[in-house]
C-alpha cells in the first residue's frame, strides 16, 4: 500500500451513552491497514464519560475529528458528521459496534473503487459479550439485477441487508447530489434514507465478508421501542407516506411502487409480530392492531394491489409471492384474526429465526 494513492474514506461514529464501548469501537477503525481515512466522532450530548473520551482521541489522534452537540437523535448526528466529511466515501458506525476484521476499509472501498459504485455492502454478525452469531449474507448480486423489483424485495424485506446505513460504504457525492439526509426525529431513519437512496439508481457493488459487528445491547432503545406497538404502527405509516410522496415529487412512483408495497406489507408482519411477542392475547388484540393499521387510506390502497396481484411478477420465489397476494387478500375482506393467527404459525414454522436478515428499522437505535 506504501506510496499508493486511495480514495480516502470518512469513517462517522454518532455517540450517545456508549462511554463502555467507546475505545473499542474506536480502536477497531484506528487498526484498520488502510492509510486514508479520518474517523468523525460526533458526541450527541452525551450525558455520560463520552464526550471527554472523544476529545481525548481528537488530541492524540490527528485523523480523528470530534463534533460536539446537544442530543438531536442519531439521524441528525449522522448528518452532521457527512457535513463534515472530506473523504471520497463515507461509512457509518454505530458507536458500541465494530469493524470486524483489519482489512474492512481496504476491501470495501476497493471494491466501490474497482466497480464504481455508488454503495457497497457486506456481511455482517451479531455479538453479546463474547457470544458471536453466524454471518449474516446478503444472497444479493450487482449488475442489472439491482433494477428489479426482485432486488428491493429481498434487499428491504426477506434478507434486510439494504435497510441498515451500518455496514455499507457510500459515495458522498451520491448523497450529497440527490440530498439524502437522514430525517430527524423518526425511527426508522436509516431504512427511509436507503428506500430513497434505492430510488435515485445507485450502482450496488456486494463483497462477501464479513465488516461489520452489531452489538446486541441489554434494555436497547430499539426493543424498547418495538414492544410500543402504538408508536411502532405510528412510525411505519409515517415513513409509508414520507416515502410515497418522495416517490411522487420525483415521478417515480410507477417505476418504485413495489418498494412503498413492500415495506407496507412488511408492516403487517411486523407489527402482527410484536404484539404477539409482547405477551397479548393472540387473536383479537392483534386482529384489532391490524385492523387500525389498515383503516390508514394509503395502507388500504397499497395492498388492494397487493391483493391483485400487483407488483408481484418480478418476485422470483413462488412461495413468498403465494404468501404476499394471500395475506393481502385475507387483509382486504378484513379477516384480521386470520392474519393474525398466519402471522403466530410463521412464527412456530422457524420465521422467527430469520429476525437475524428481516429487520424491522435497521436496528440502527439502540
Amino acid at each position: 500500500m506504501k506510496g499508493q494513492r486511495f480514495s480516502k474514506v470518512s469513517v462517522i461514529i454518532p455517540v450517545y451513552q456508549t462511554e463502555v464501548y467507546l475505545r473499542e469501537c474506536v480502536e477497531s477503525v484506528l487498526a484498520q491497514d488502510y492509510n486514508n481515512l479520518e474517523i468523525i466522532l460526533v458526541n450527541d450530548g452525551s450525558p455520560d464519560g463520552c464526550s471527554g473520551l472523544c476529545d481525548w482521541y481528537a488530541e492524540g489522534y490527528g485523523q480523528v475529528r470530534v463534533i460536539h452537540q446537544e442530543n438531536q437523535g442519531l439521524g441528525a448526528a449522522r448528518n452532521a458528521g457527512l457535513k463534515e466529511a472530506k473523504g471520497d466515501f463515507v461509512l457509518f458506525l454505530d458507536s458500541d459496534d465494530l469493524l470486524s476484521q483489519q482489512n474492512t476499509i481496504r476491501t470495501l472501498a476497493g471494491t466501490a473503487v474497482r466497480e464504481n459504485a455508488d454503495i457497497v455492502t457486506g456481511n455482517f454478525r451479531r455479538f453479546q459479550g463474547k457470544r458471536y452469531g453466524a454471518v449474516n449474507r446478503h444472497h444479493l448480486q450487482s449488475g442489472d439485477y439491482t433494477k428489479t423489483a426482485d432486488f428491493r424485495f429481498r434487499g428491504f424485506l426477506t434478507e434486510g441487508h439494504l435497510i441498515m446505513d451500518w455496514g455499507k460504504l457510500y459515495r458522498k457525492d451520491f448523497l450529497l447530489q440527490n440530498h439524502l439526509w437522514c430525517k430527524r426525529q423518526i425511527h426508522m431513519e436509516d431504512k427511509l434514507r436507503n428506500m430513497m437512496c434505492c430510488v435515485c439508481e445507485p450502482v450496488y457493488a456486494f463483497v462477501d465478508d464479513c465488516v461489520y459487528l452489531y452489538r446486541i445491547t441489554e434494555g436497547s432503545i430499539t426493543s424498547q421501542y418495538r414492544r410500543n406497538i402504538e408508536v411502532l404502527e405510528r412510525d411505519w405509516i409515517r415513513v409509508s407516506v414520507y416515502l410515497y410522496r418522495y416517490l411522487k415529487e420525483h415521478r417515480k412512483l410507477e417505476q418504485f411502487g413495489d418498494l412503498l408495497a413492500f415495506h407496507i406489507f412488511c408492516g403487517i408482519f411486523t407489527i402482527g409480530r410484536q404484539n404477539l411477542k409482547t405477551g397479548r392475547k393472540k387473536g383479537k388484540e392483534t386482529a384489532k392492531i391490524l385492523k387500525r393499521y389498515g383503516e390508514n387510506n394509503l395502507v388500504h390502497c397499497t395492498i388492494q394491489a397487493l391483493a391483485k396481484g400487483k407488483y408481484l411478477k418480478e418476485v422470483r420465489a413462488p412461495v413468498w409471492r403465494i404468501l404476499l397476494q394471500g395475506a393481502s387478500v385475507l387483509f382486504c375482506m378484513r379477516l384480521y384474526r386470520l392474519v393474525a393467527w398466519g402471522i403466530f404459525l410463521l412464527q412456530g414454522l422457524g420465521t422467527e429465526r430469520k429476525e437475524s436478515r428481516i429487520r424491522n428499522s435497521g436496528d440502527s437505535a439502540k
